[in-house]
């Protein structure tokens, strides 16, 4: 009973620490996007794509490793010499991806054709190492069930990164400041990870196995190669448009395509759901795991599909309260990438995962990178600056039907039965006729980006919030409830 609950605060403390985090990161990036100029927002958006592209490579998929391994380490000596090894050989690798970024600036400049790159080259060799170490004591303060202070870390670094854009506004100092700031900020975590990692445990200290760096790497490299495959699509977009328009352009399509936290509703429910629906399948019990995941789908759906529409709807004003006016030519790719909210409503590789067909994801996974790739330059060229934005739409939910296709016919379902279509298309329809109605208000009333119109434009969001929530609170709980009934019968 009390390792339940444990599990039950460690849950709440992560899911917390996580809204938190995220929350104070979205008013860092409102305050940055307003306090600095198109070109040095671009800027730092182009330093931070490169950094995110080159960490995928260049870490070999060894994050991955930390919750199996250290989970597995049944002694604390196991821990530290994993540990150790892990962390000596990780920032090894860190080091050589500052070097070759340090090295590579001339080439970052060129593609970008950006030459205020150059000055930063500082960044591109310390910020790749500050940021792979602090991102890895998530996992190690999870297995060691130390998720307040994970909590406590996680808060204190957003609040220190706010912190450091007040600073340099107040004190009236210049983006290269800022910049300077930011880098010593994450590097000062960075170091607290290594005092955090070497108090958890005594047997810690700068040393490599190198038979224990072989396993780990046939473990990891897989997943490494995947989590390359989906950065590169993930940021495929930006660096169409980082390479084919200016910096300014980048700024307003890194904000425009930036999808908000709203997915954290999905993705906590797919972390819910994917071990009860292993369990089903592995009891033979496929039309249960389909109806359960349907379920799951639902309630994900219902609540990703409300806010896509209401961006759409009143893209401008979002905008506007988020980043500033001067974001606002970025207004056509946020509506496209407020639709991409809705396809990640689920996850759609949740059956697949859980009948162990991990080859058929990384196929699409293939797929969609290839695609995408196509499409990304072949819709610039057809659509324009929202081209690219359109072509991840596009891709995300086609390979979403393939892996749908997939997962039918491994549970041995028809298409049409994969998912419960009629309950999605119903709450489709409402949210239509909902958002309809905001935008005819929007247009006979001329509502625009003042402040005055912001604040007529909440009441409105208000308004169909209430409206919603009183067609669909019924239907909904009743789902919710039944999200319990597979594992009682269990």
């Amino acid at each position: 009973m009390s390792k339940k609950q444990s599990l039950g605060k460690d849950a709440v403390v992560l899911t917390s620490s996580k809204v938190l985090s995220l929350a104070i990161a979205m008013v860092s990036s409102m305050l940055l996007s307003r306090f600095r100029t198109l070109e040095e927002y671009g800027t730092y958006s182009q330093i931070l794509l490169v950094i995110s592209l080159a960490t995928s490579i260049f870490t070999l998929g060894l994050p991955n490793s930390l919750n199996f391994f250290l989970a597995k380490a049944k002694e604390d000596t196991e821990k530290g010499e994993f540990l150790s090894t892990y962390y000596t050989f990780n920032t090894a690798l860190c080091v050589l991806m500052g070097a070759v970024l340090t090295l590579c600036t001339p080439l970052i400049v060129q593609y970008f054709k950006n030459t205020l790159i150059s000055s930063f080259w500082y960044v591109l060799a310390v910020l790749p190492w500050a940021n792979v170490i602090t991102s890895s004591i998530d996992n190690v303060l999870i297995v060691y069930h130390k998720t307040d202070k994970l909590m406590l870390f996680r808060l204190l670094n957003s609040i220190f990164l706010l912190l450091s854009i007040v600073v340099i506004q107040v004190f009236h100092l210049t983006f290269y400041h800022y910049m300077i700031l930011y880098v010593v900020v994450q590097s000062g975590f960075a170091i607290a990870v290594y005092i955090l990692v070497k108090n958890l445990s005594r047997h810690v200290h700068f040393h490599i196995n190198w038979g224990l760096v072989r396993t780990v790497l046939a473990f990891s490299l897989p997943l490494g190669l995947s989590a390359i495959l989906s950065t590169i699509n993930i940021e495929l977009d930006k660096l169409v448009i980082g390479r084919l328009l200016g910096t300014e352009e980048v700024a307003i399509y890194t904000n425009a395509g930036k999808e908000l936290p709203i997915t954290i509703v999905s993705s906590s429910i797919t972390a819910i759901l994917l071990p009860q629906i292993v369990r089903l399948i592995n009891n033979k019990r496929k039309d249960a795991a389909v109806r359960l995941w349907g379920d799951g789908t639902v309630i994900g759906y219902a609540v990703l599909c409300f806010f896509a529409i209401s961006m759409v709807v009143y893209a401008p004003q979002v905008i506007t309260v988020l980043y500033s006016e001067k974001y606002l030519p970025g207004v056509g790719v946020f509506r496209i990438y407020s639709l991409v909210l809705i396809l990640r409503s689920t996850y759609f590789g949740m059956l697949l995962n859980a009948f162990g067909k991990t080859r058929l994801i990384f196929y699409s996974s293939l797929i969609s990178i290839a695609l995408n790739a196509v499409l990304n330059i072949l819709f610039y060229y057809i659509f324009g600056f929202v081209g690219p934005a359109l072509a991840t739409l596009v891709c995300i939910g086609l390979v979403g039907l393939l892996q749908l296709a997939f997962s039918a016919r491994c549970v041995e379902v028809p298409f049409r039965k994969i998912l419960p279509w009629k309950k999605l298309l119903k709450i489709t329809l409402v949210n239509l006729v909902i958002g309809a109605l905001g935008y005819a208000v929007i247009r006979f009333f001329q509502i625009g980006t003042s402040a005055r119109d912001v604040a007529i434009t909440i009441g409105i969001g208000v308004a169909a919030v209430l409206l919603y929530g009183a067609v669909m609170f019924k239907p909904l709980k009743r789902i919710w409830r039944s999200l319990d009934a597979p594992v009682e019968e269990e």
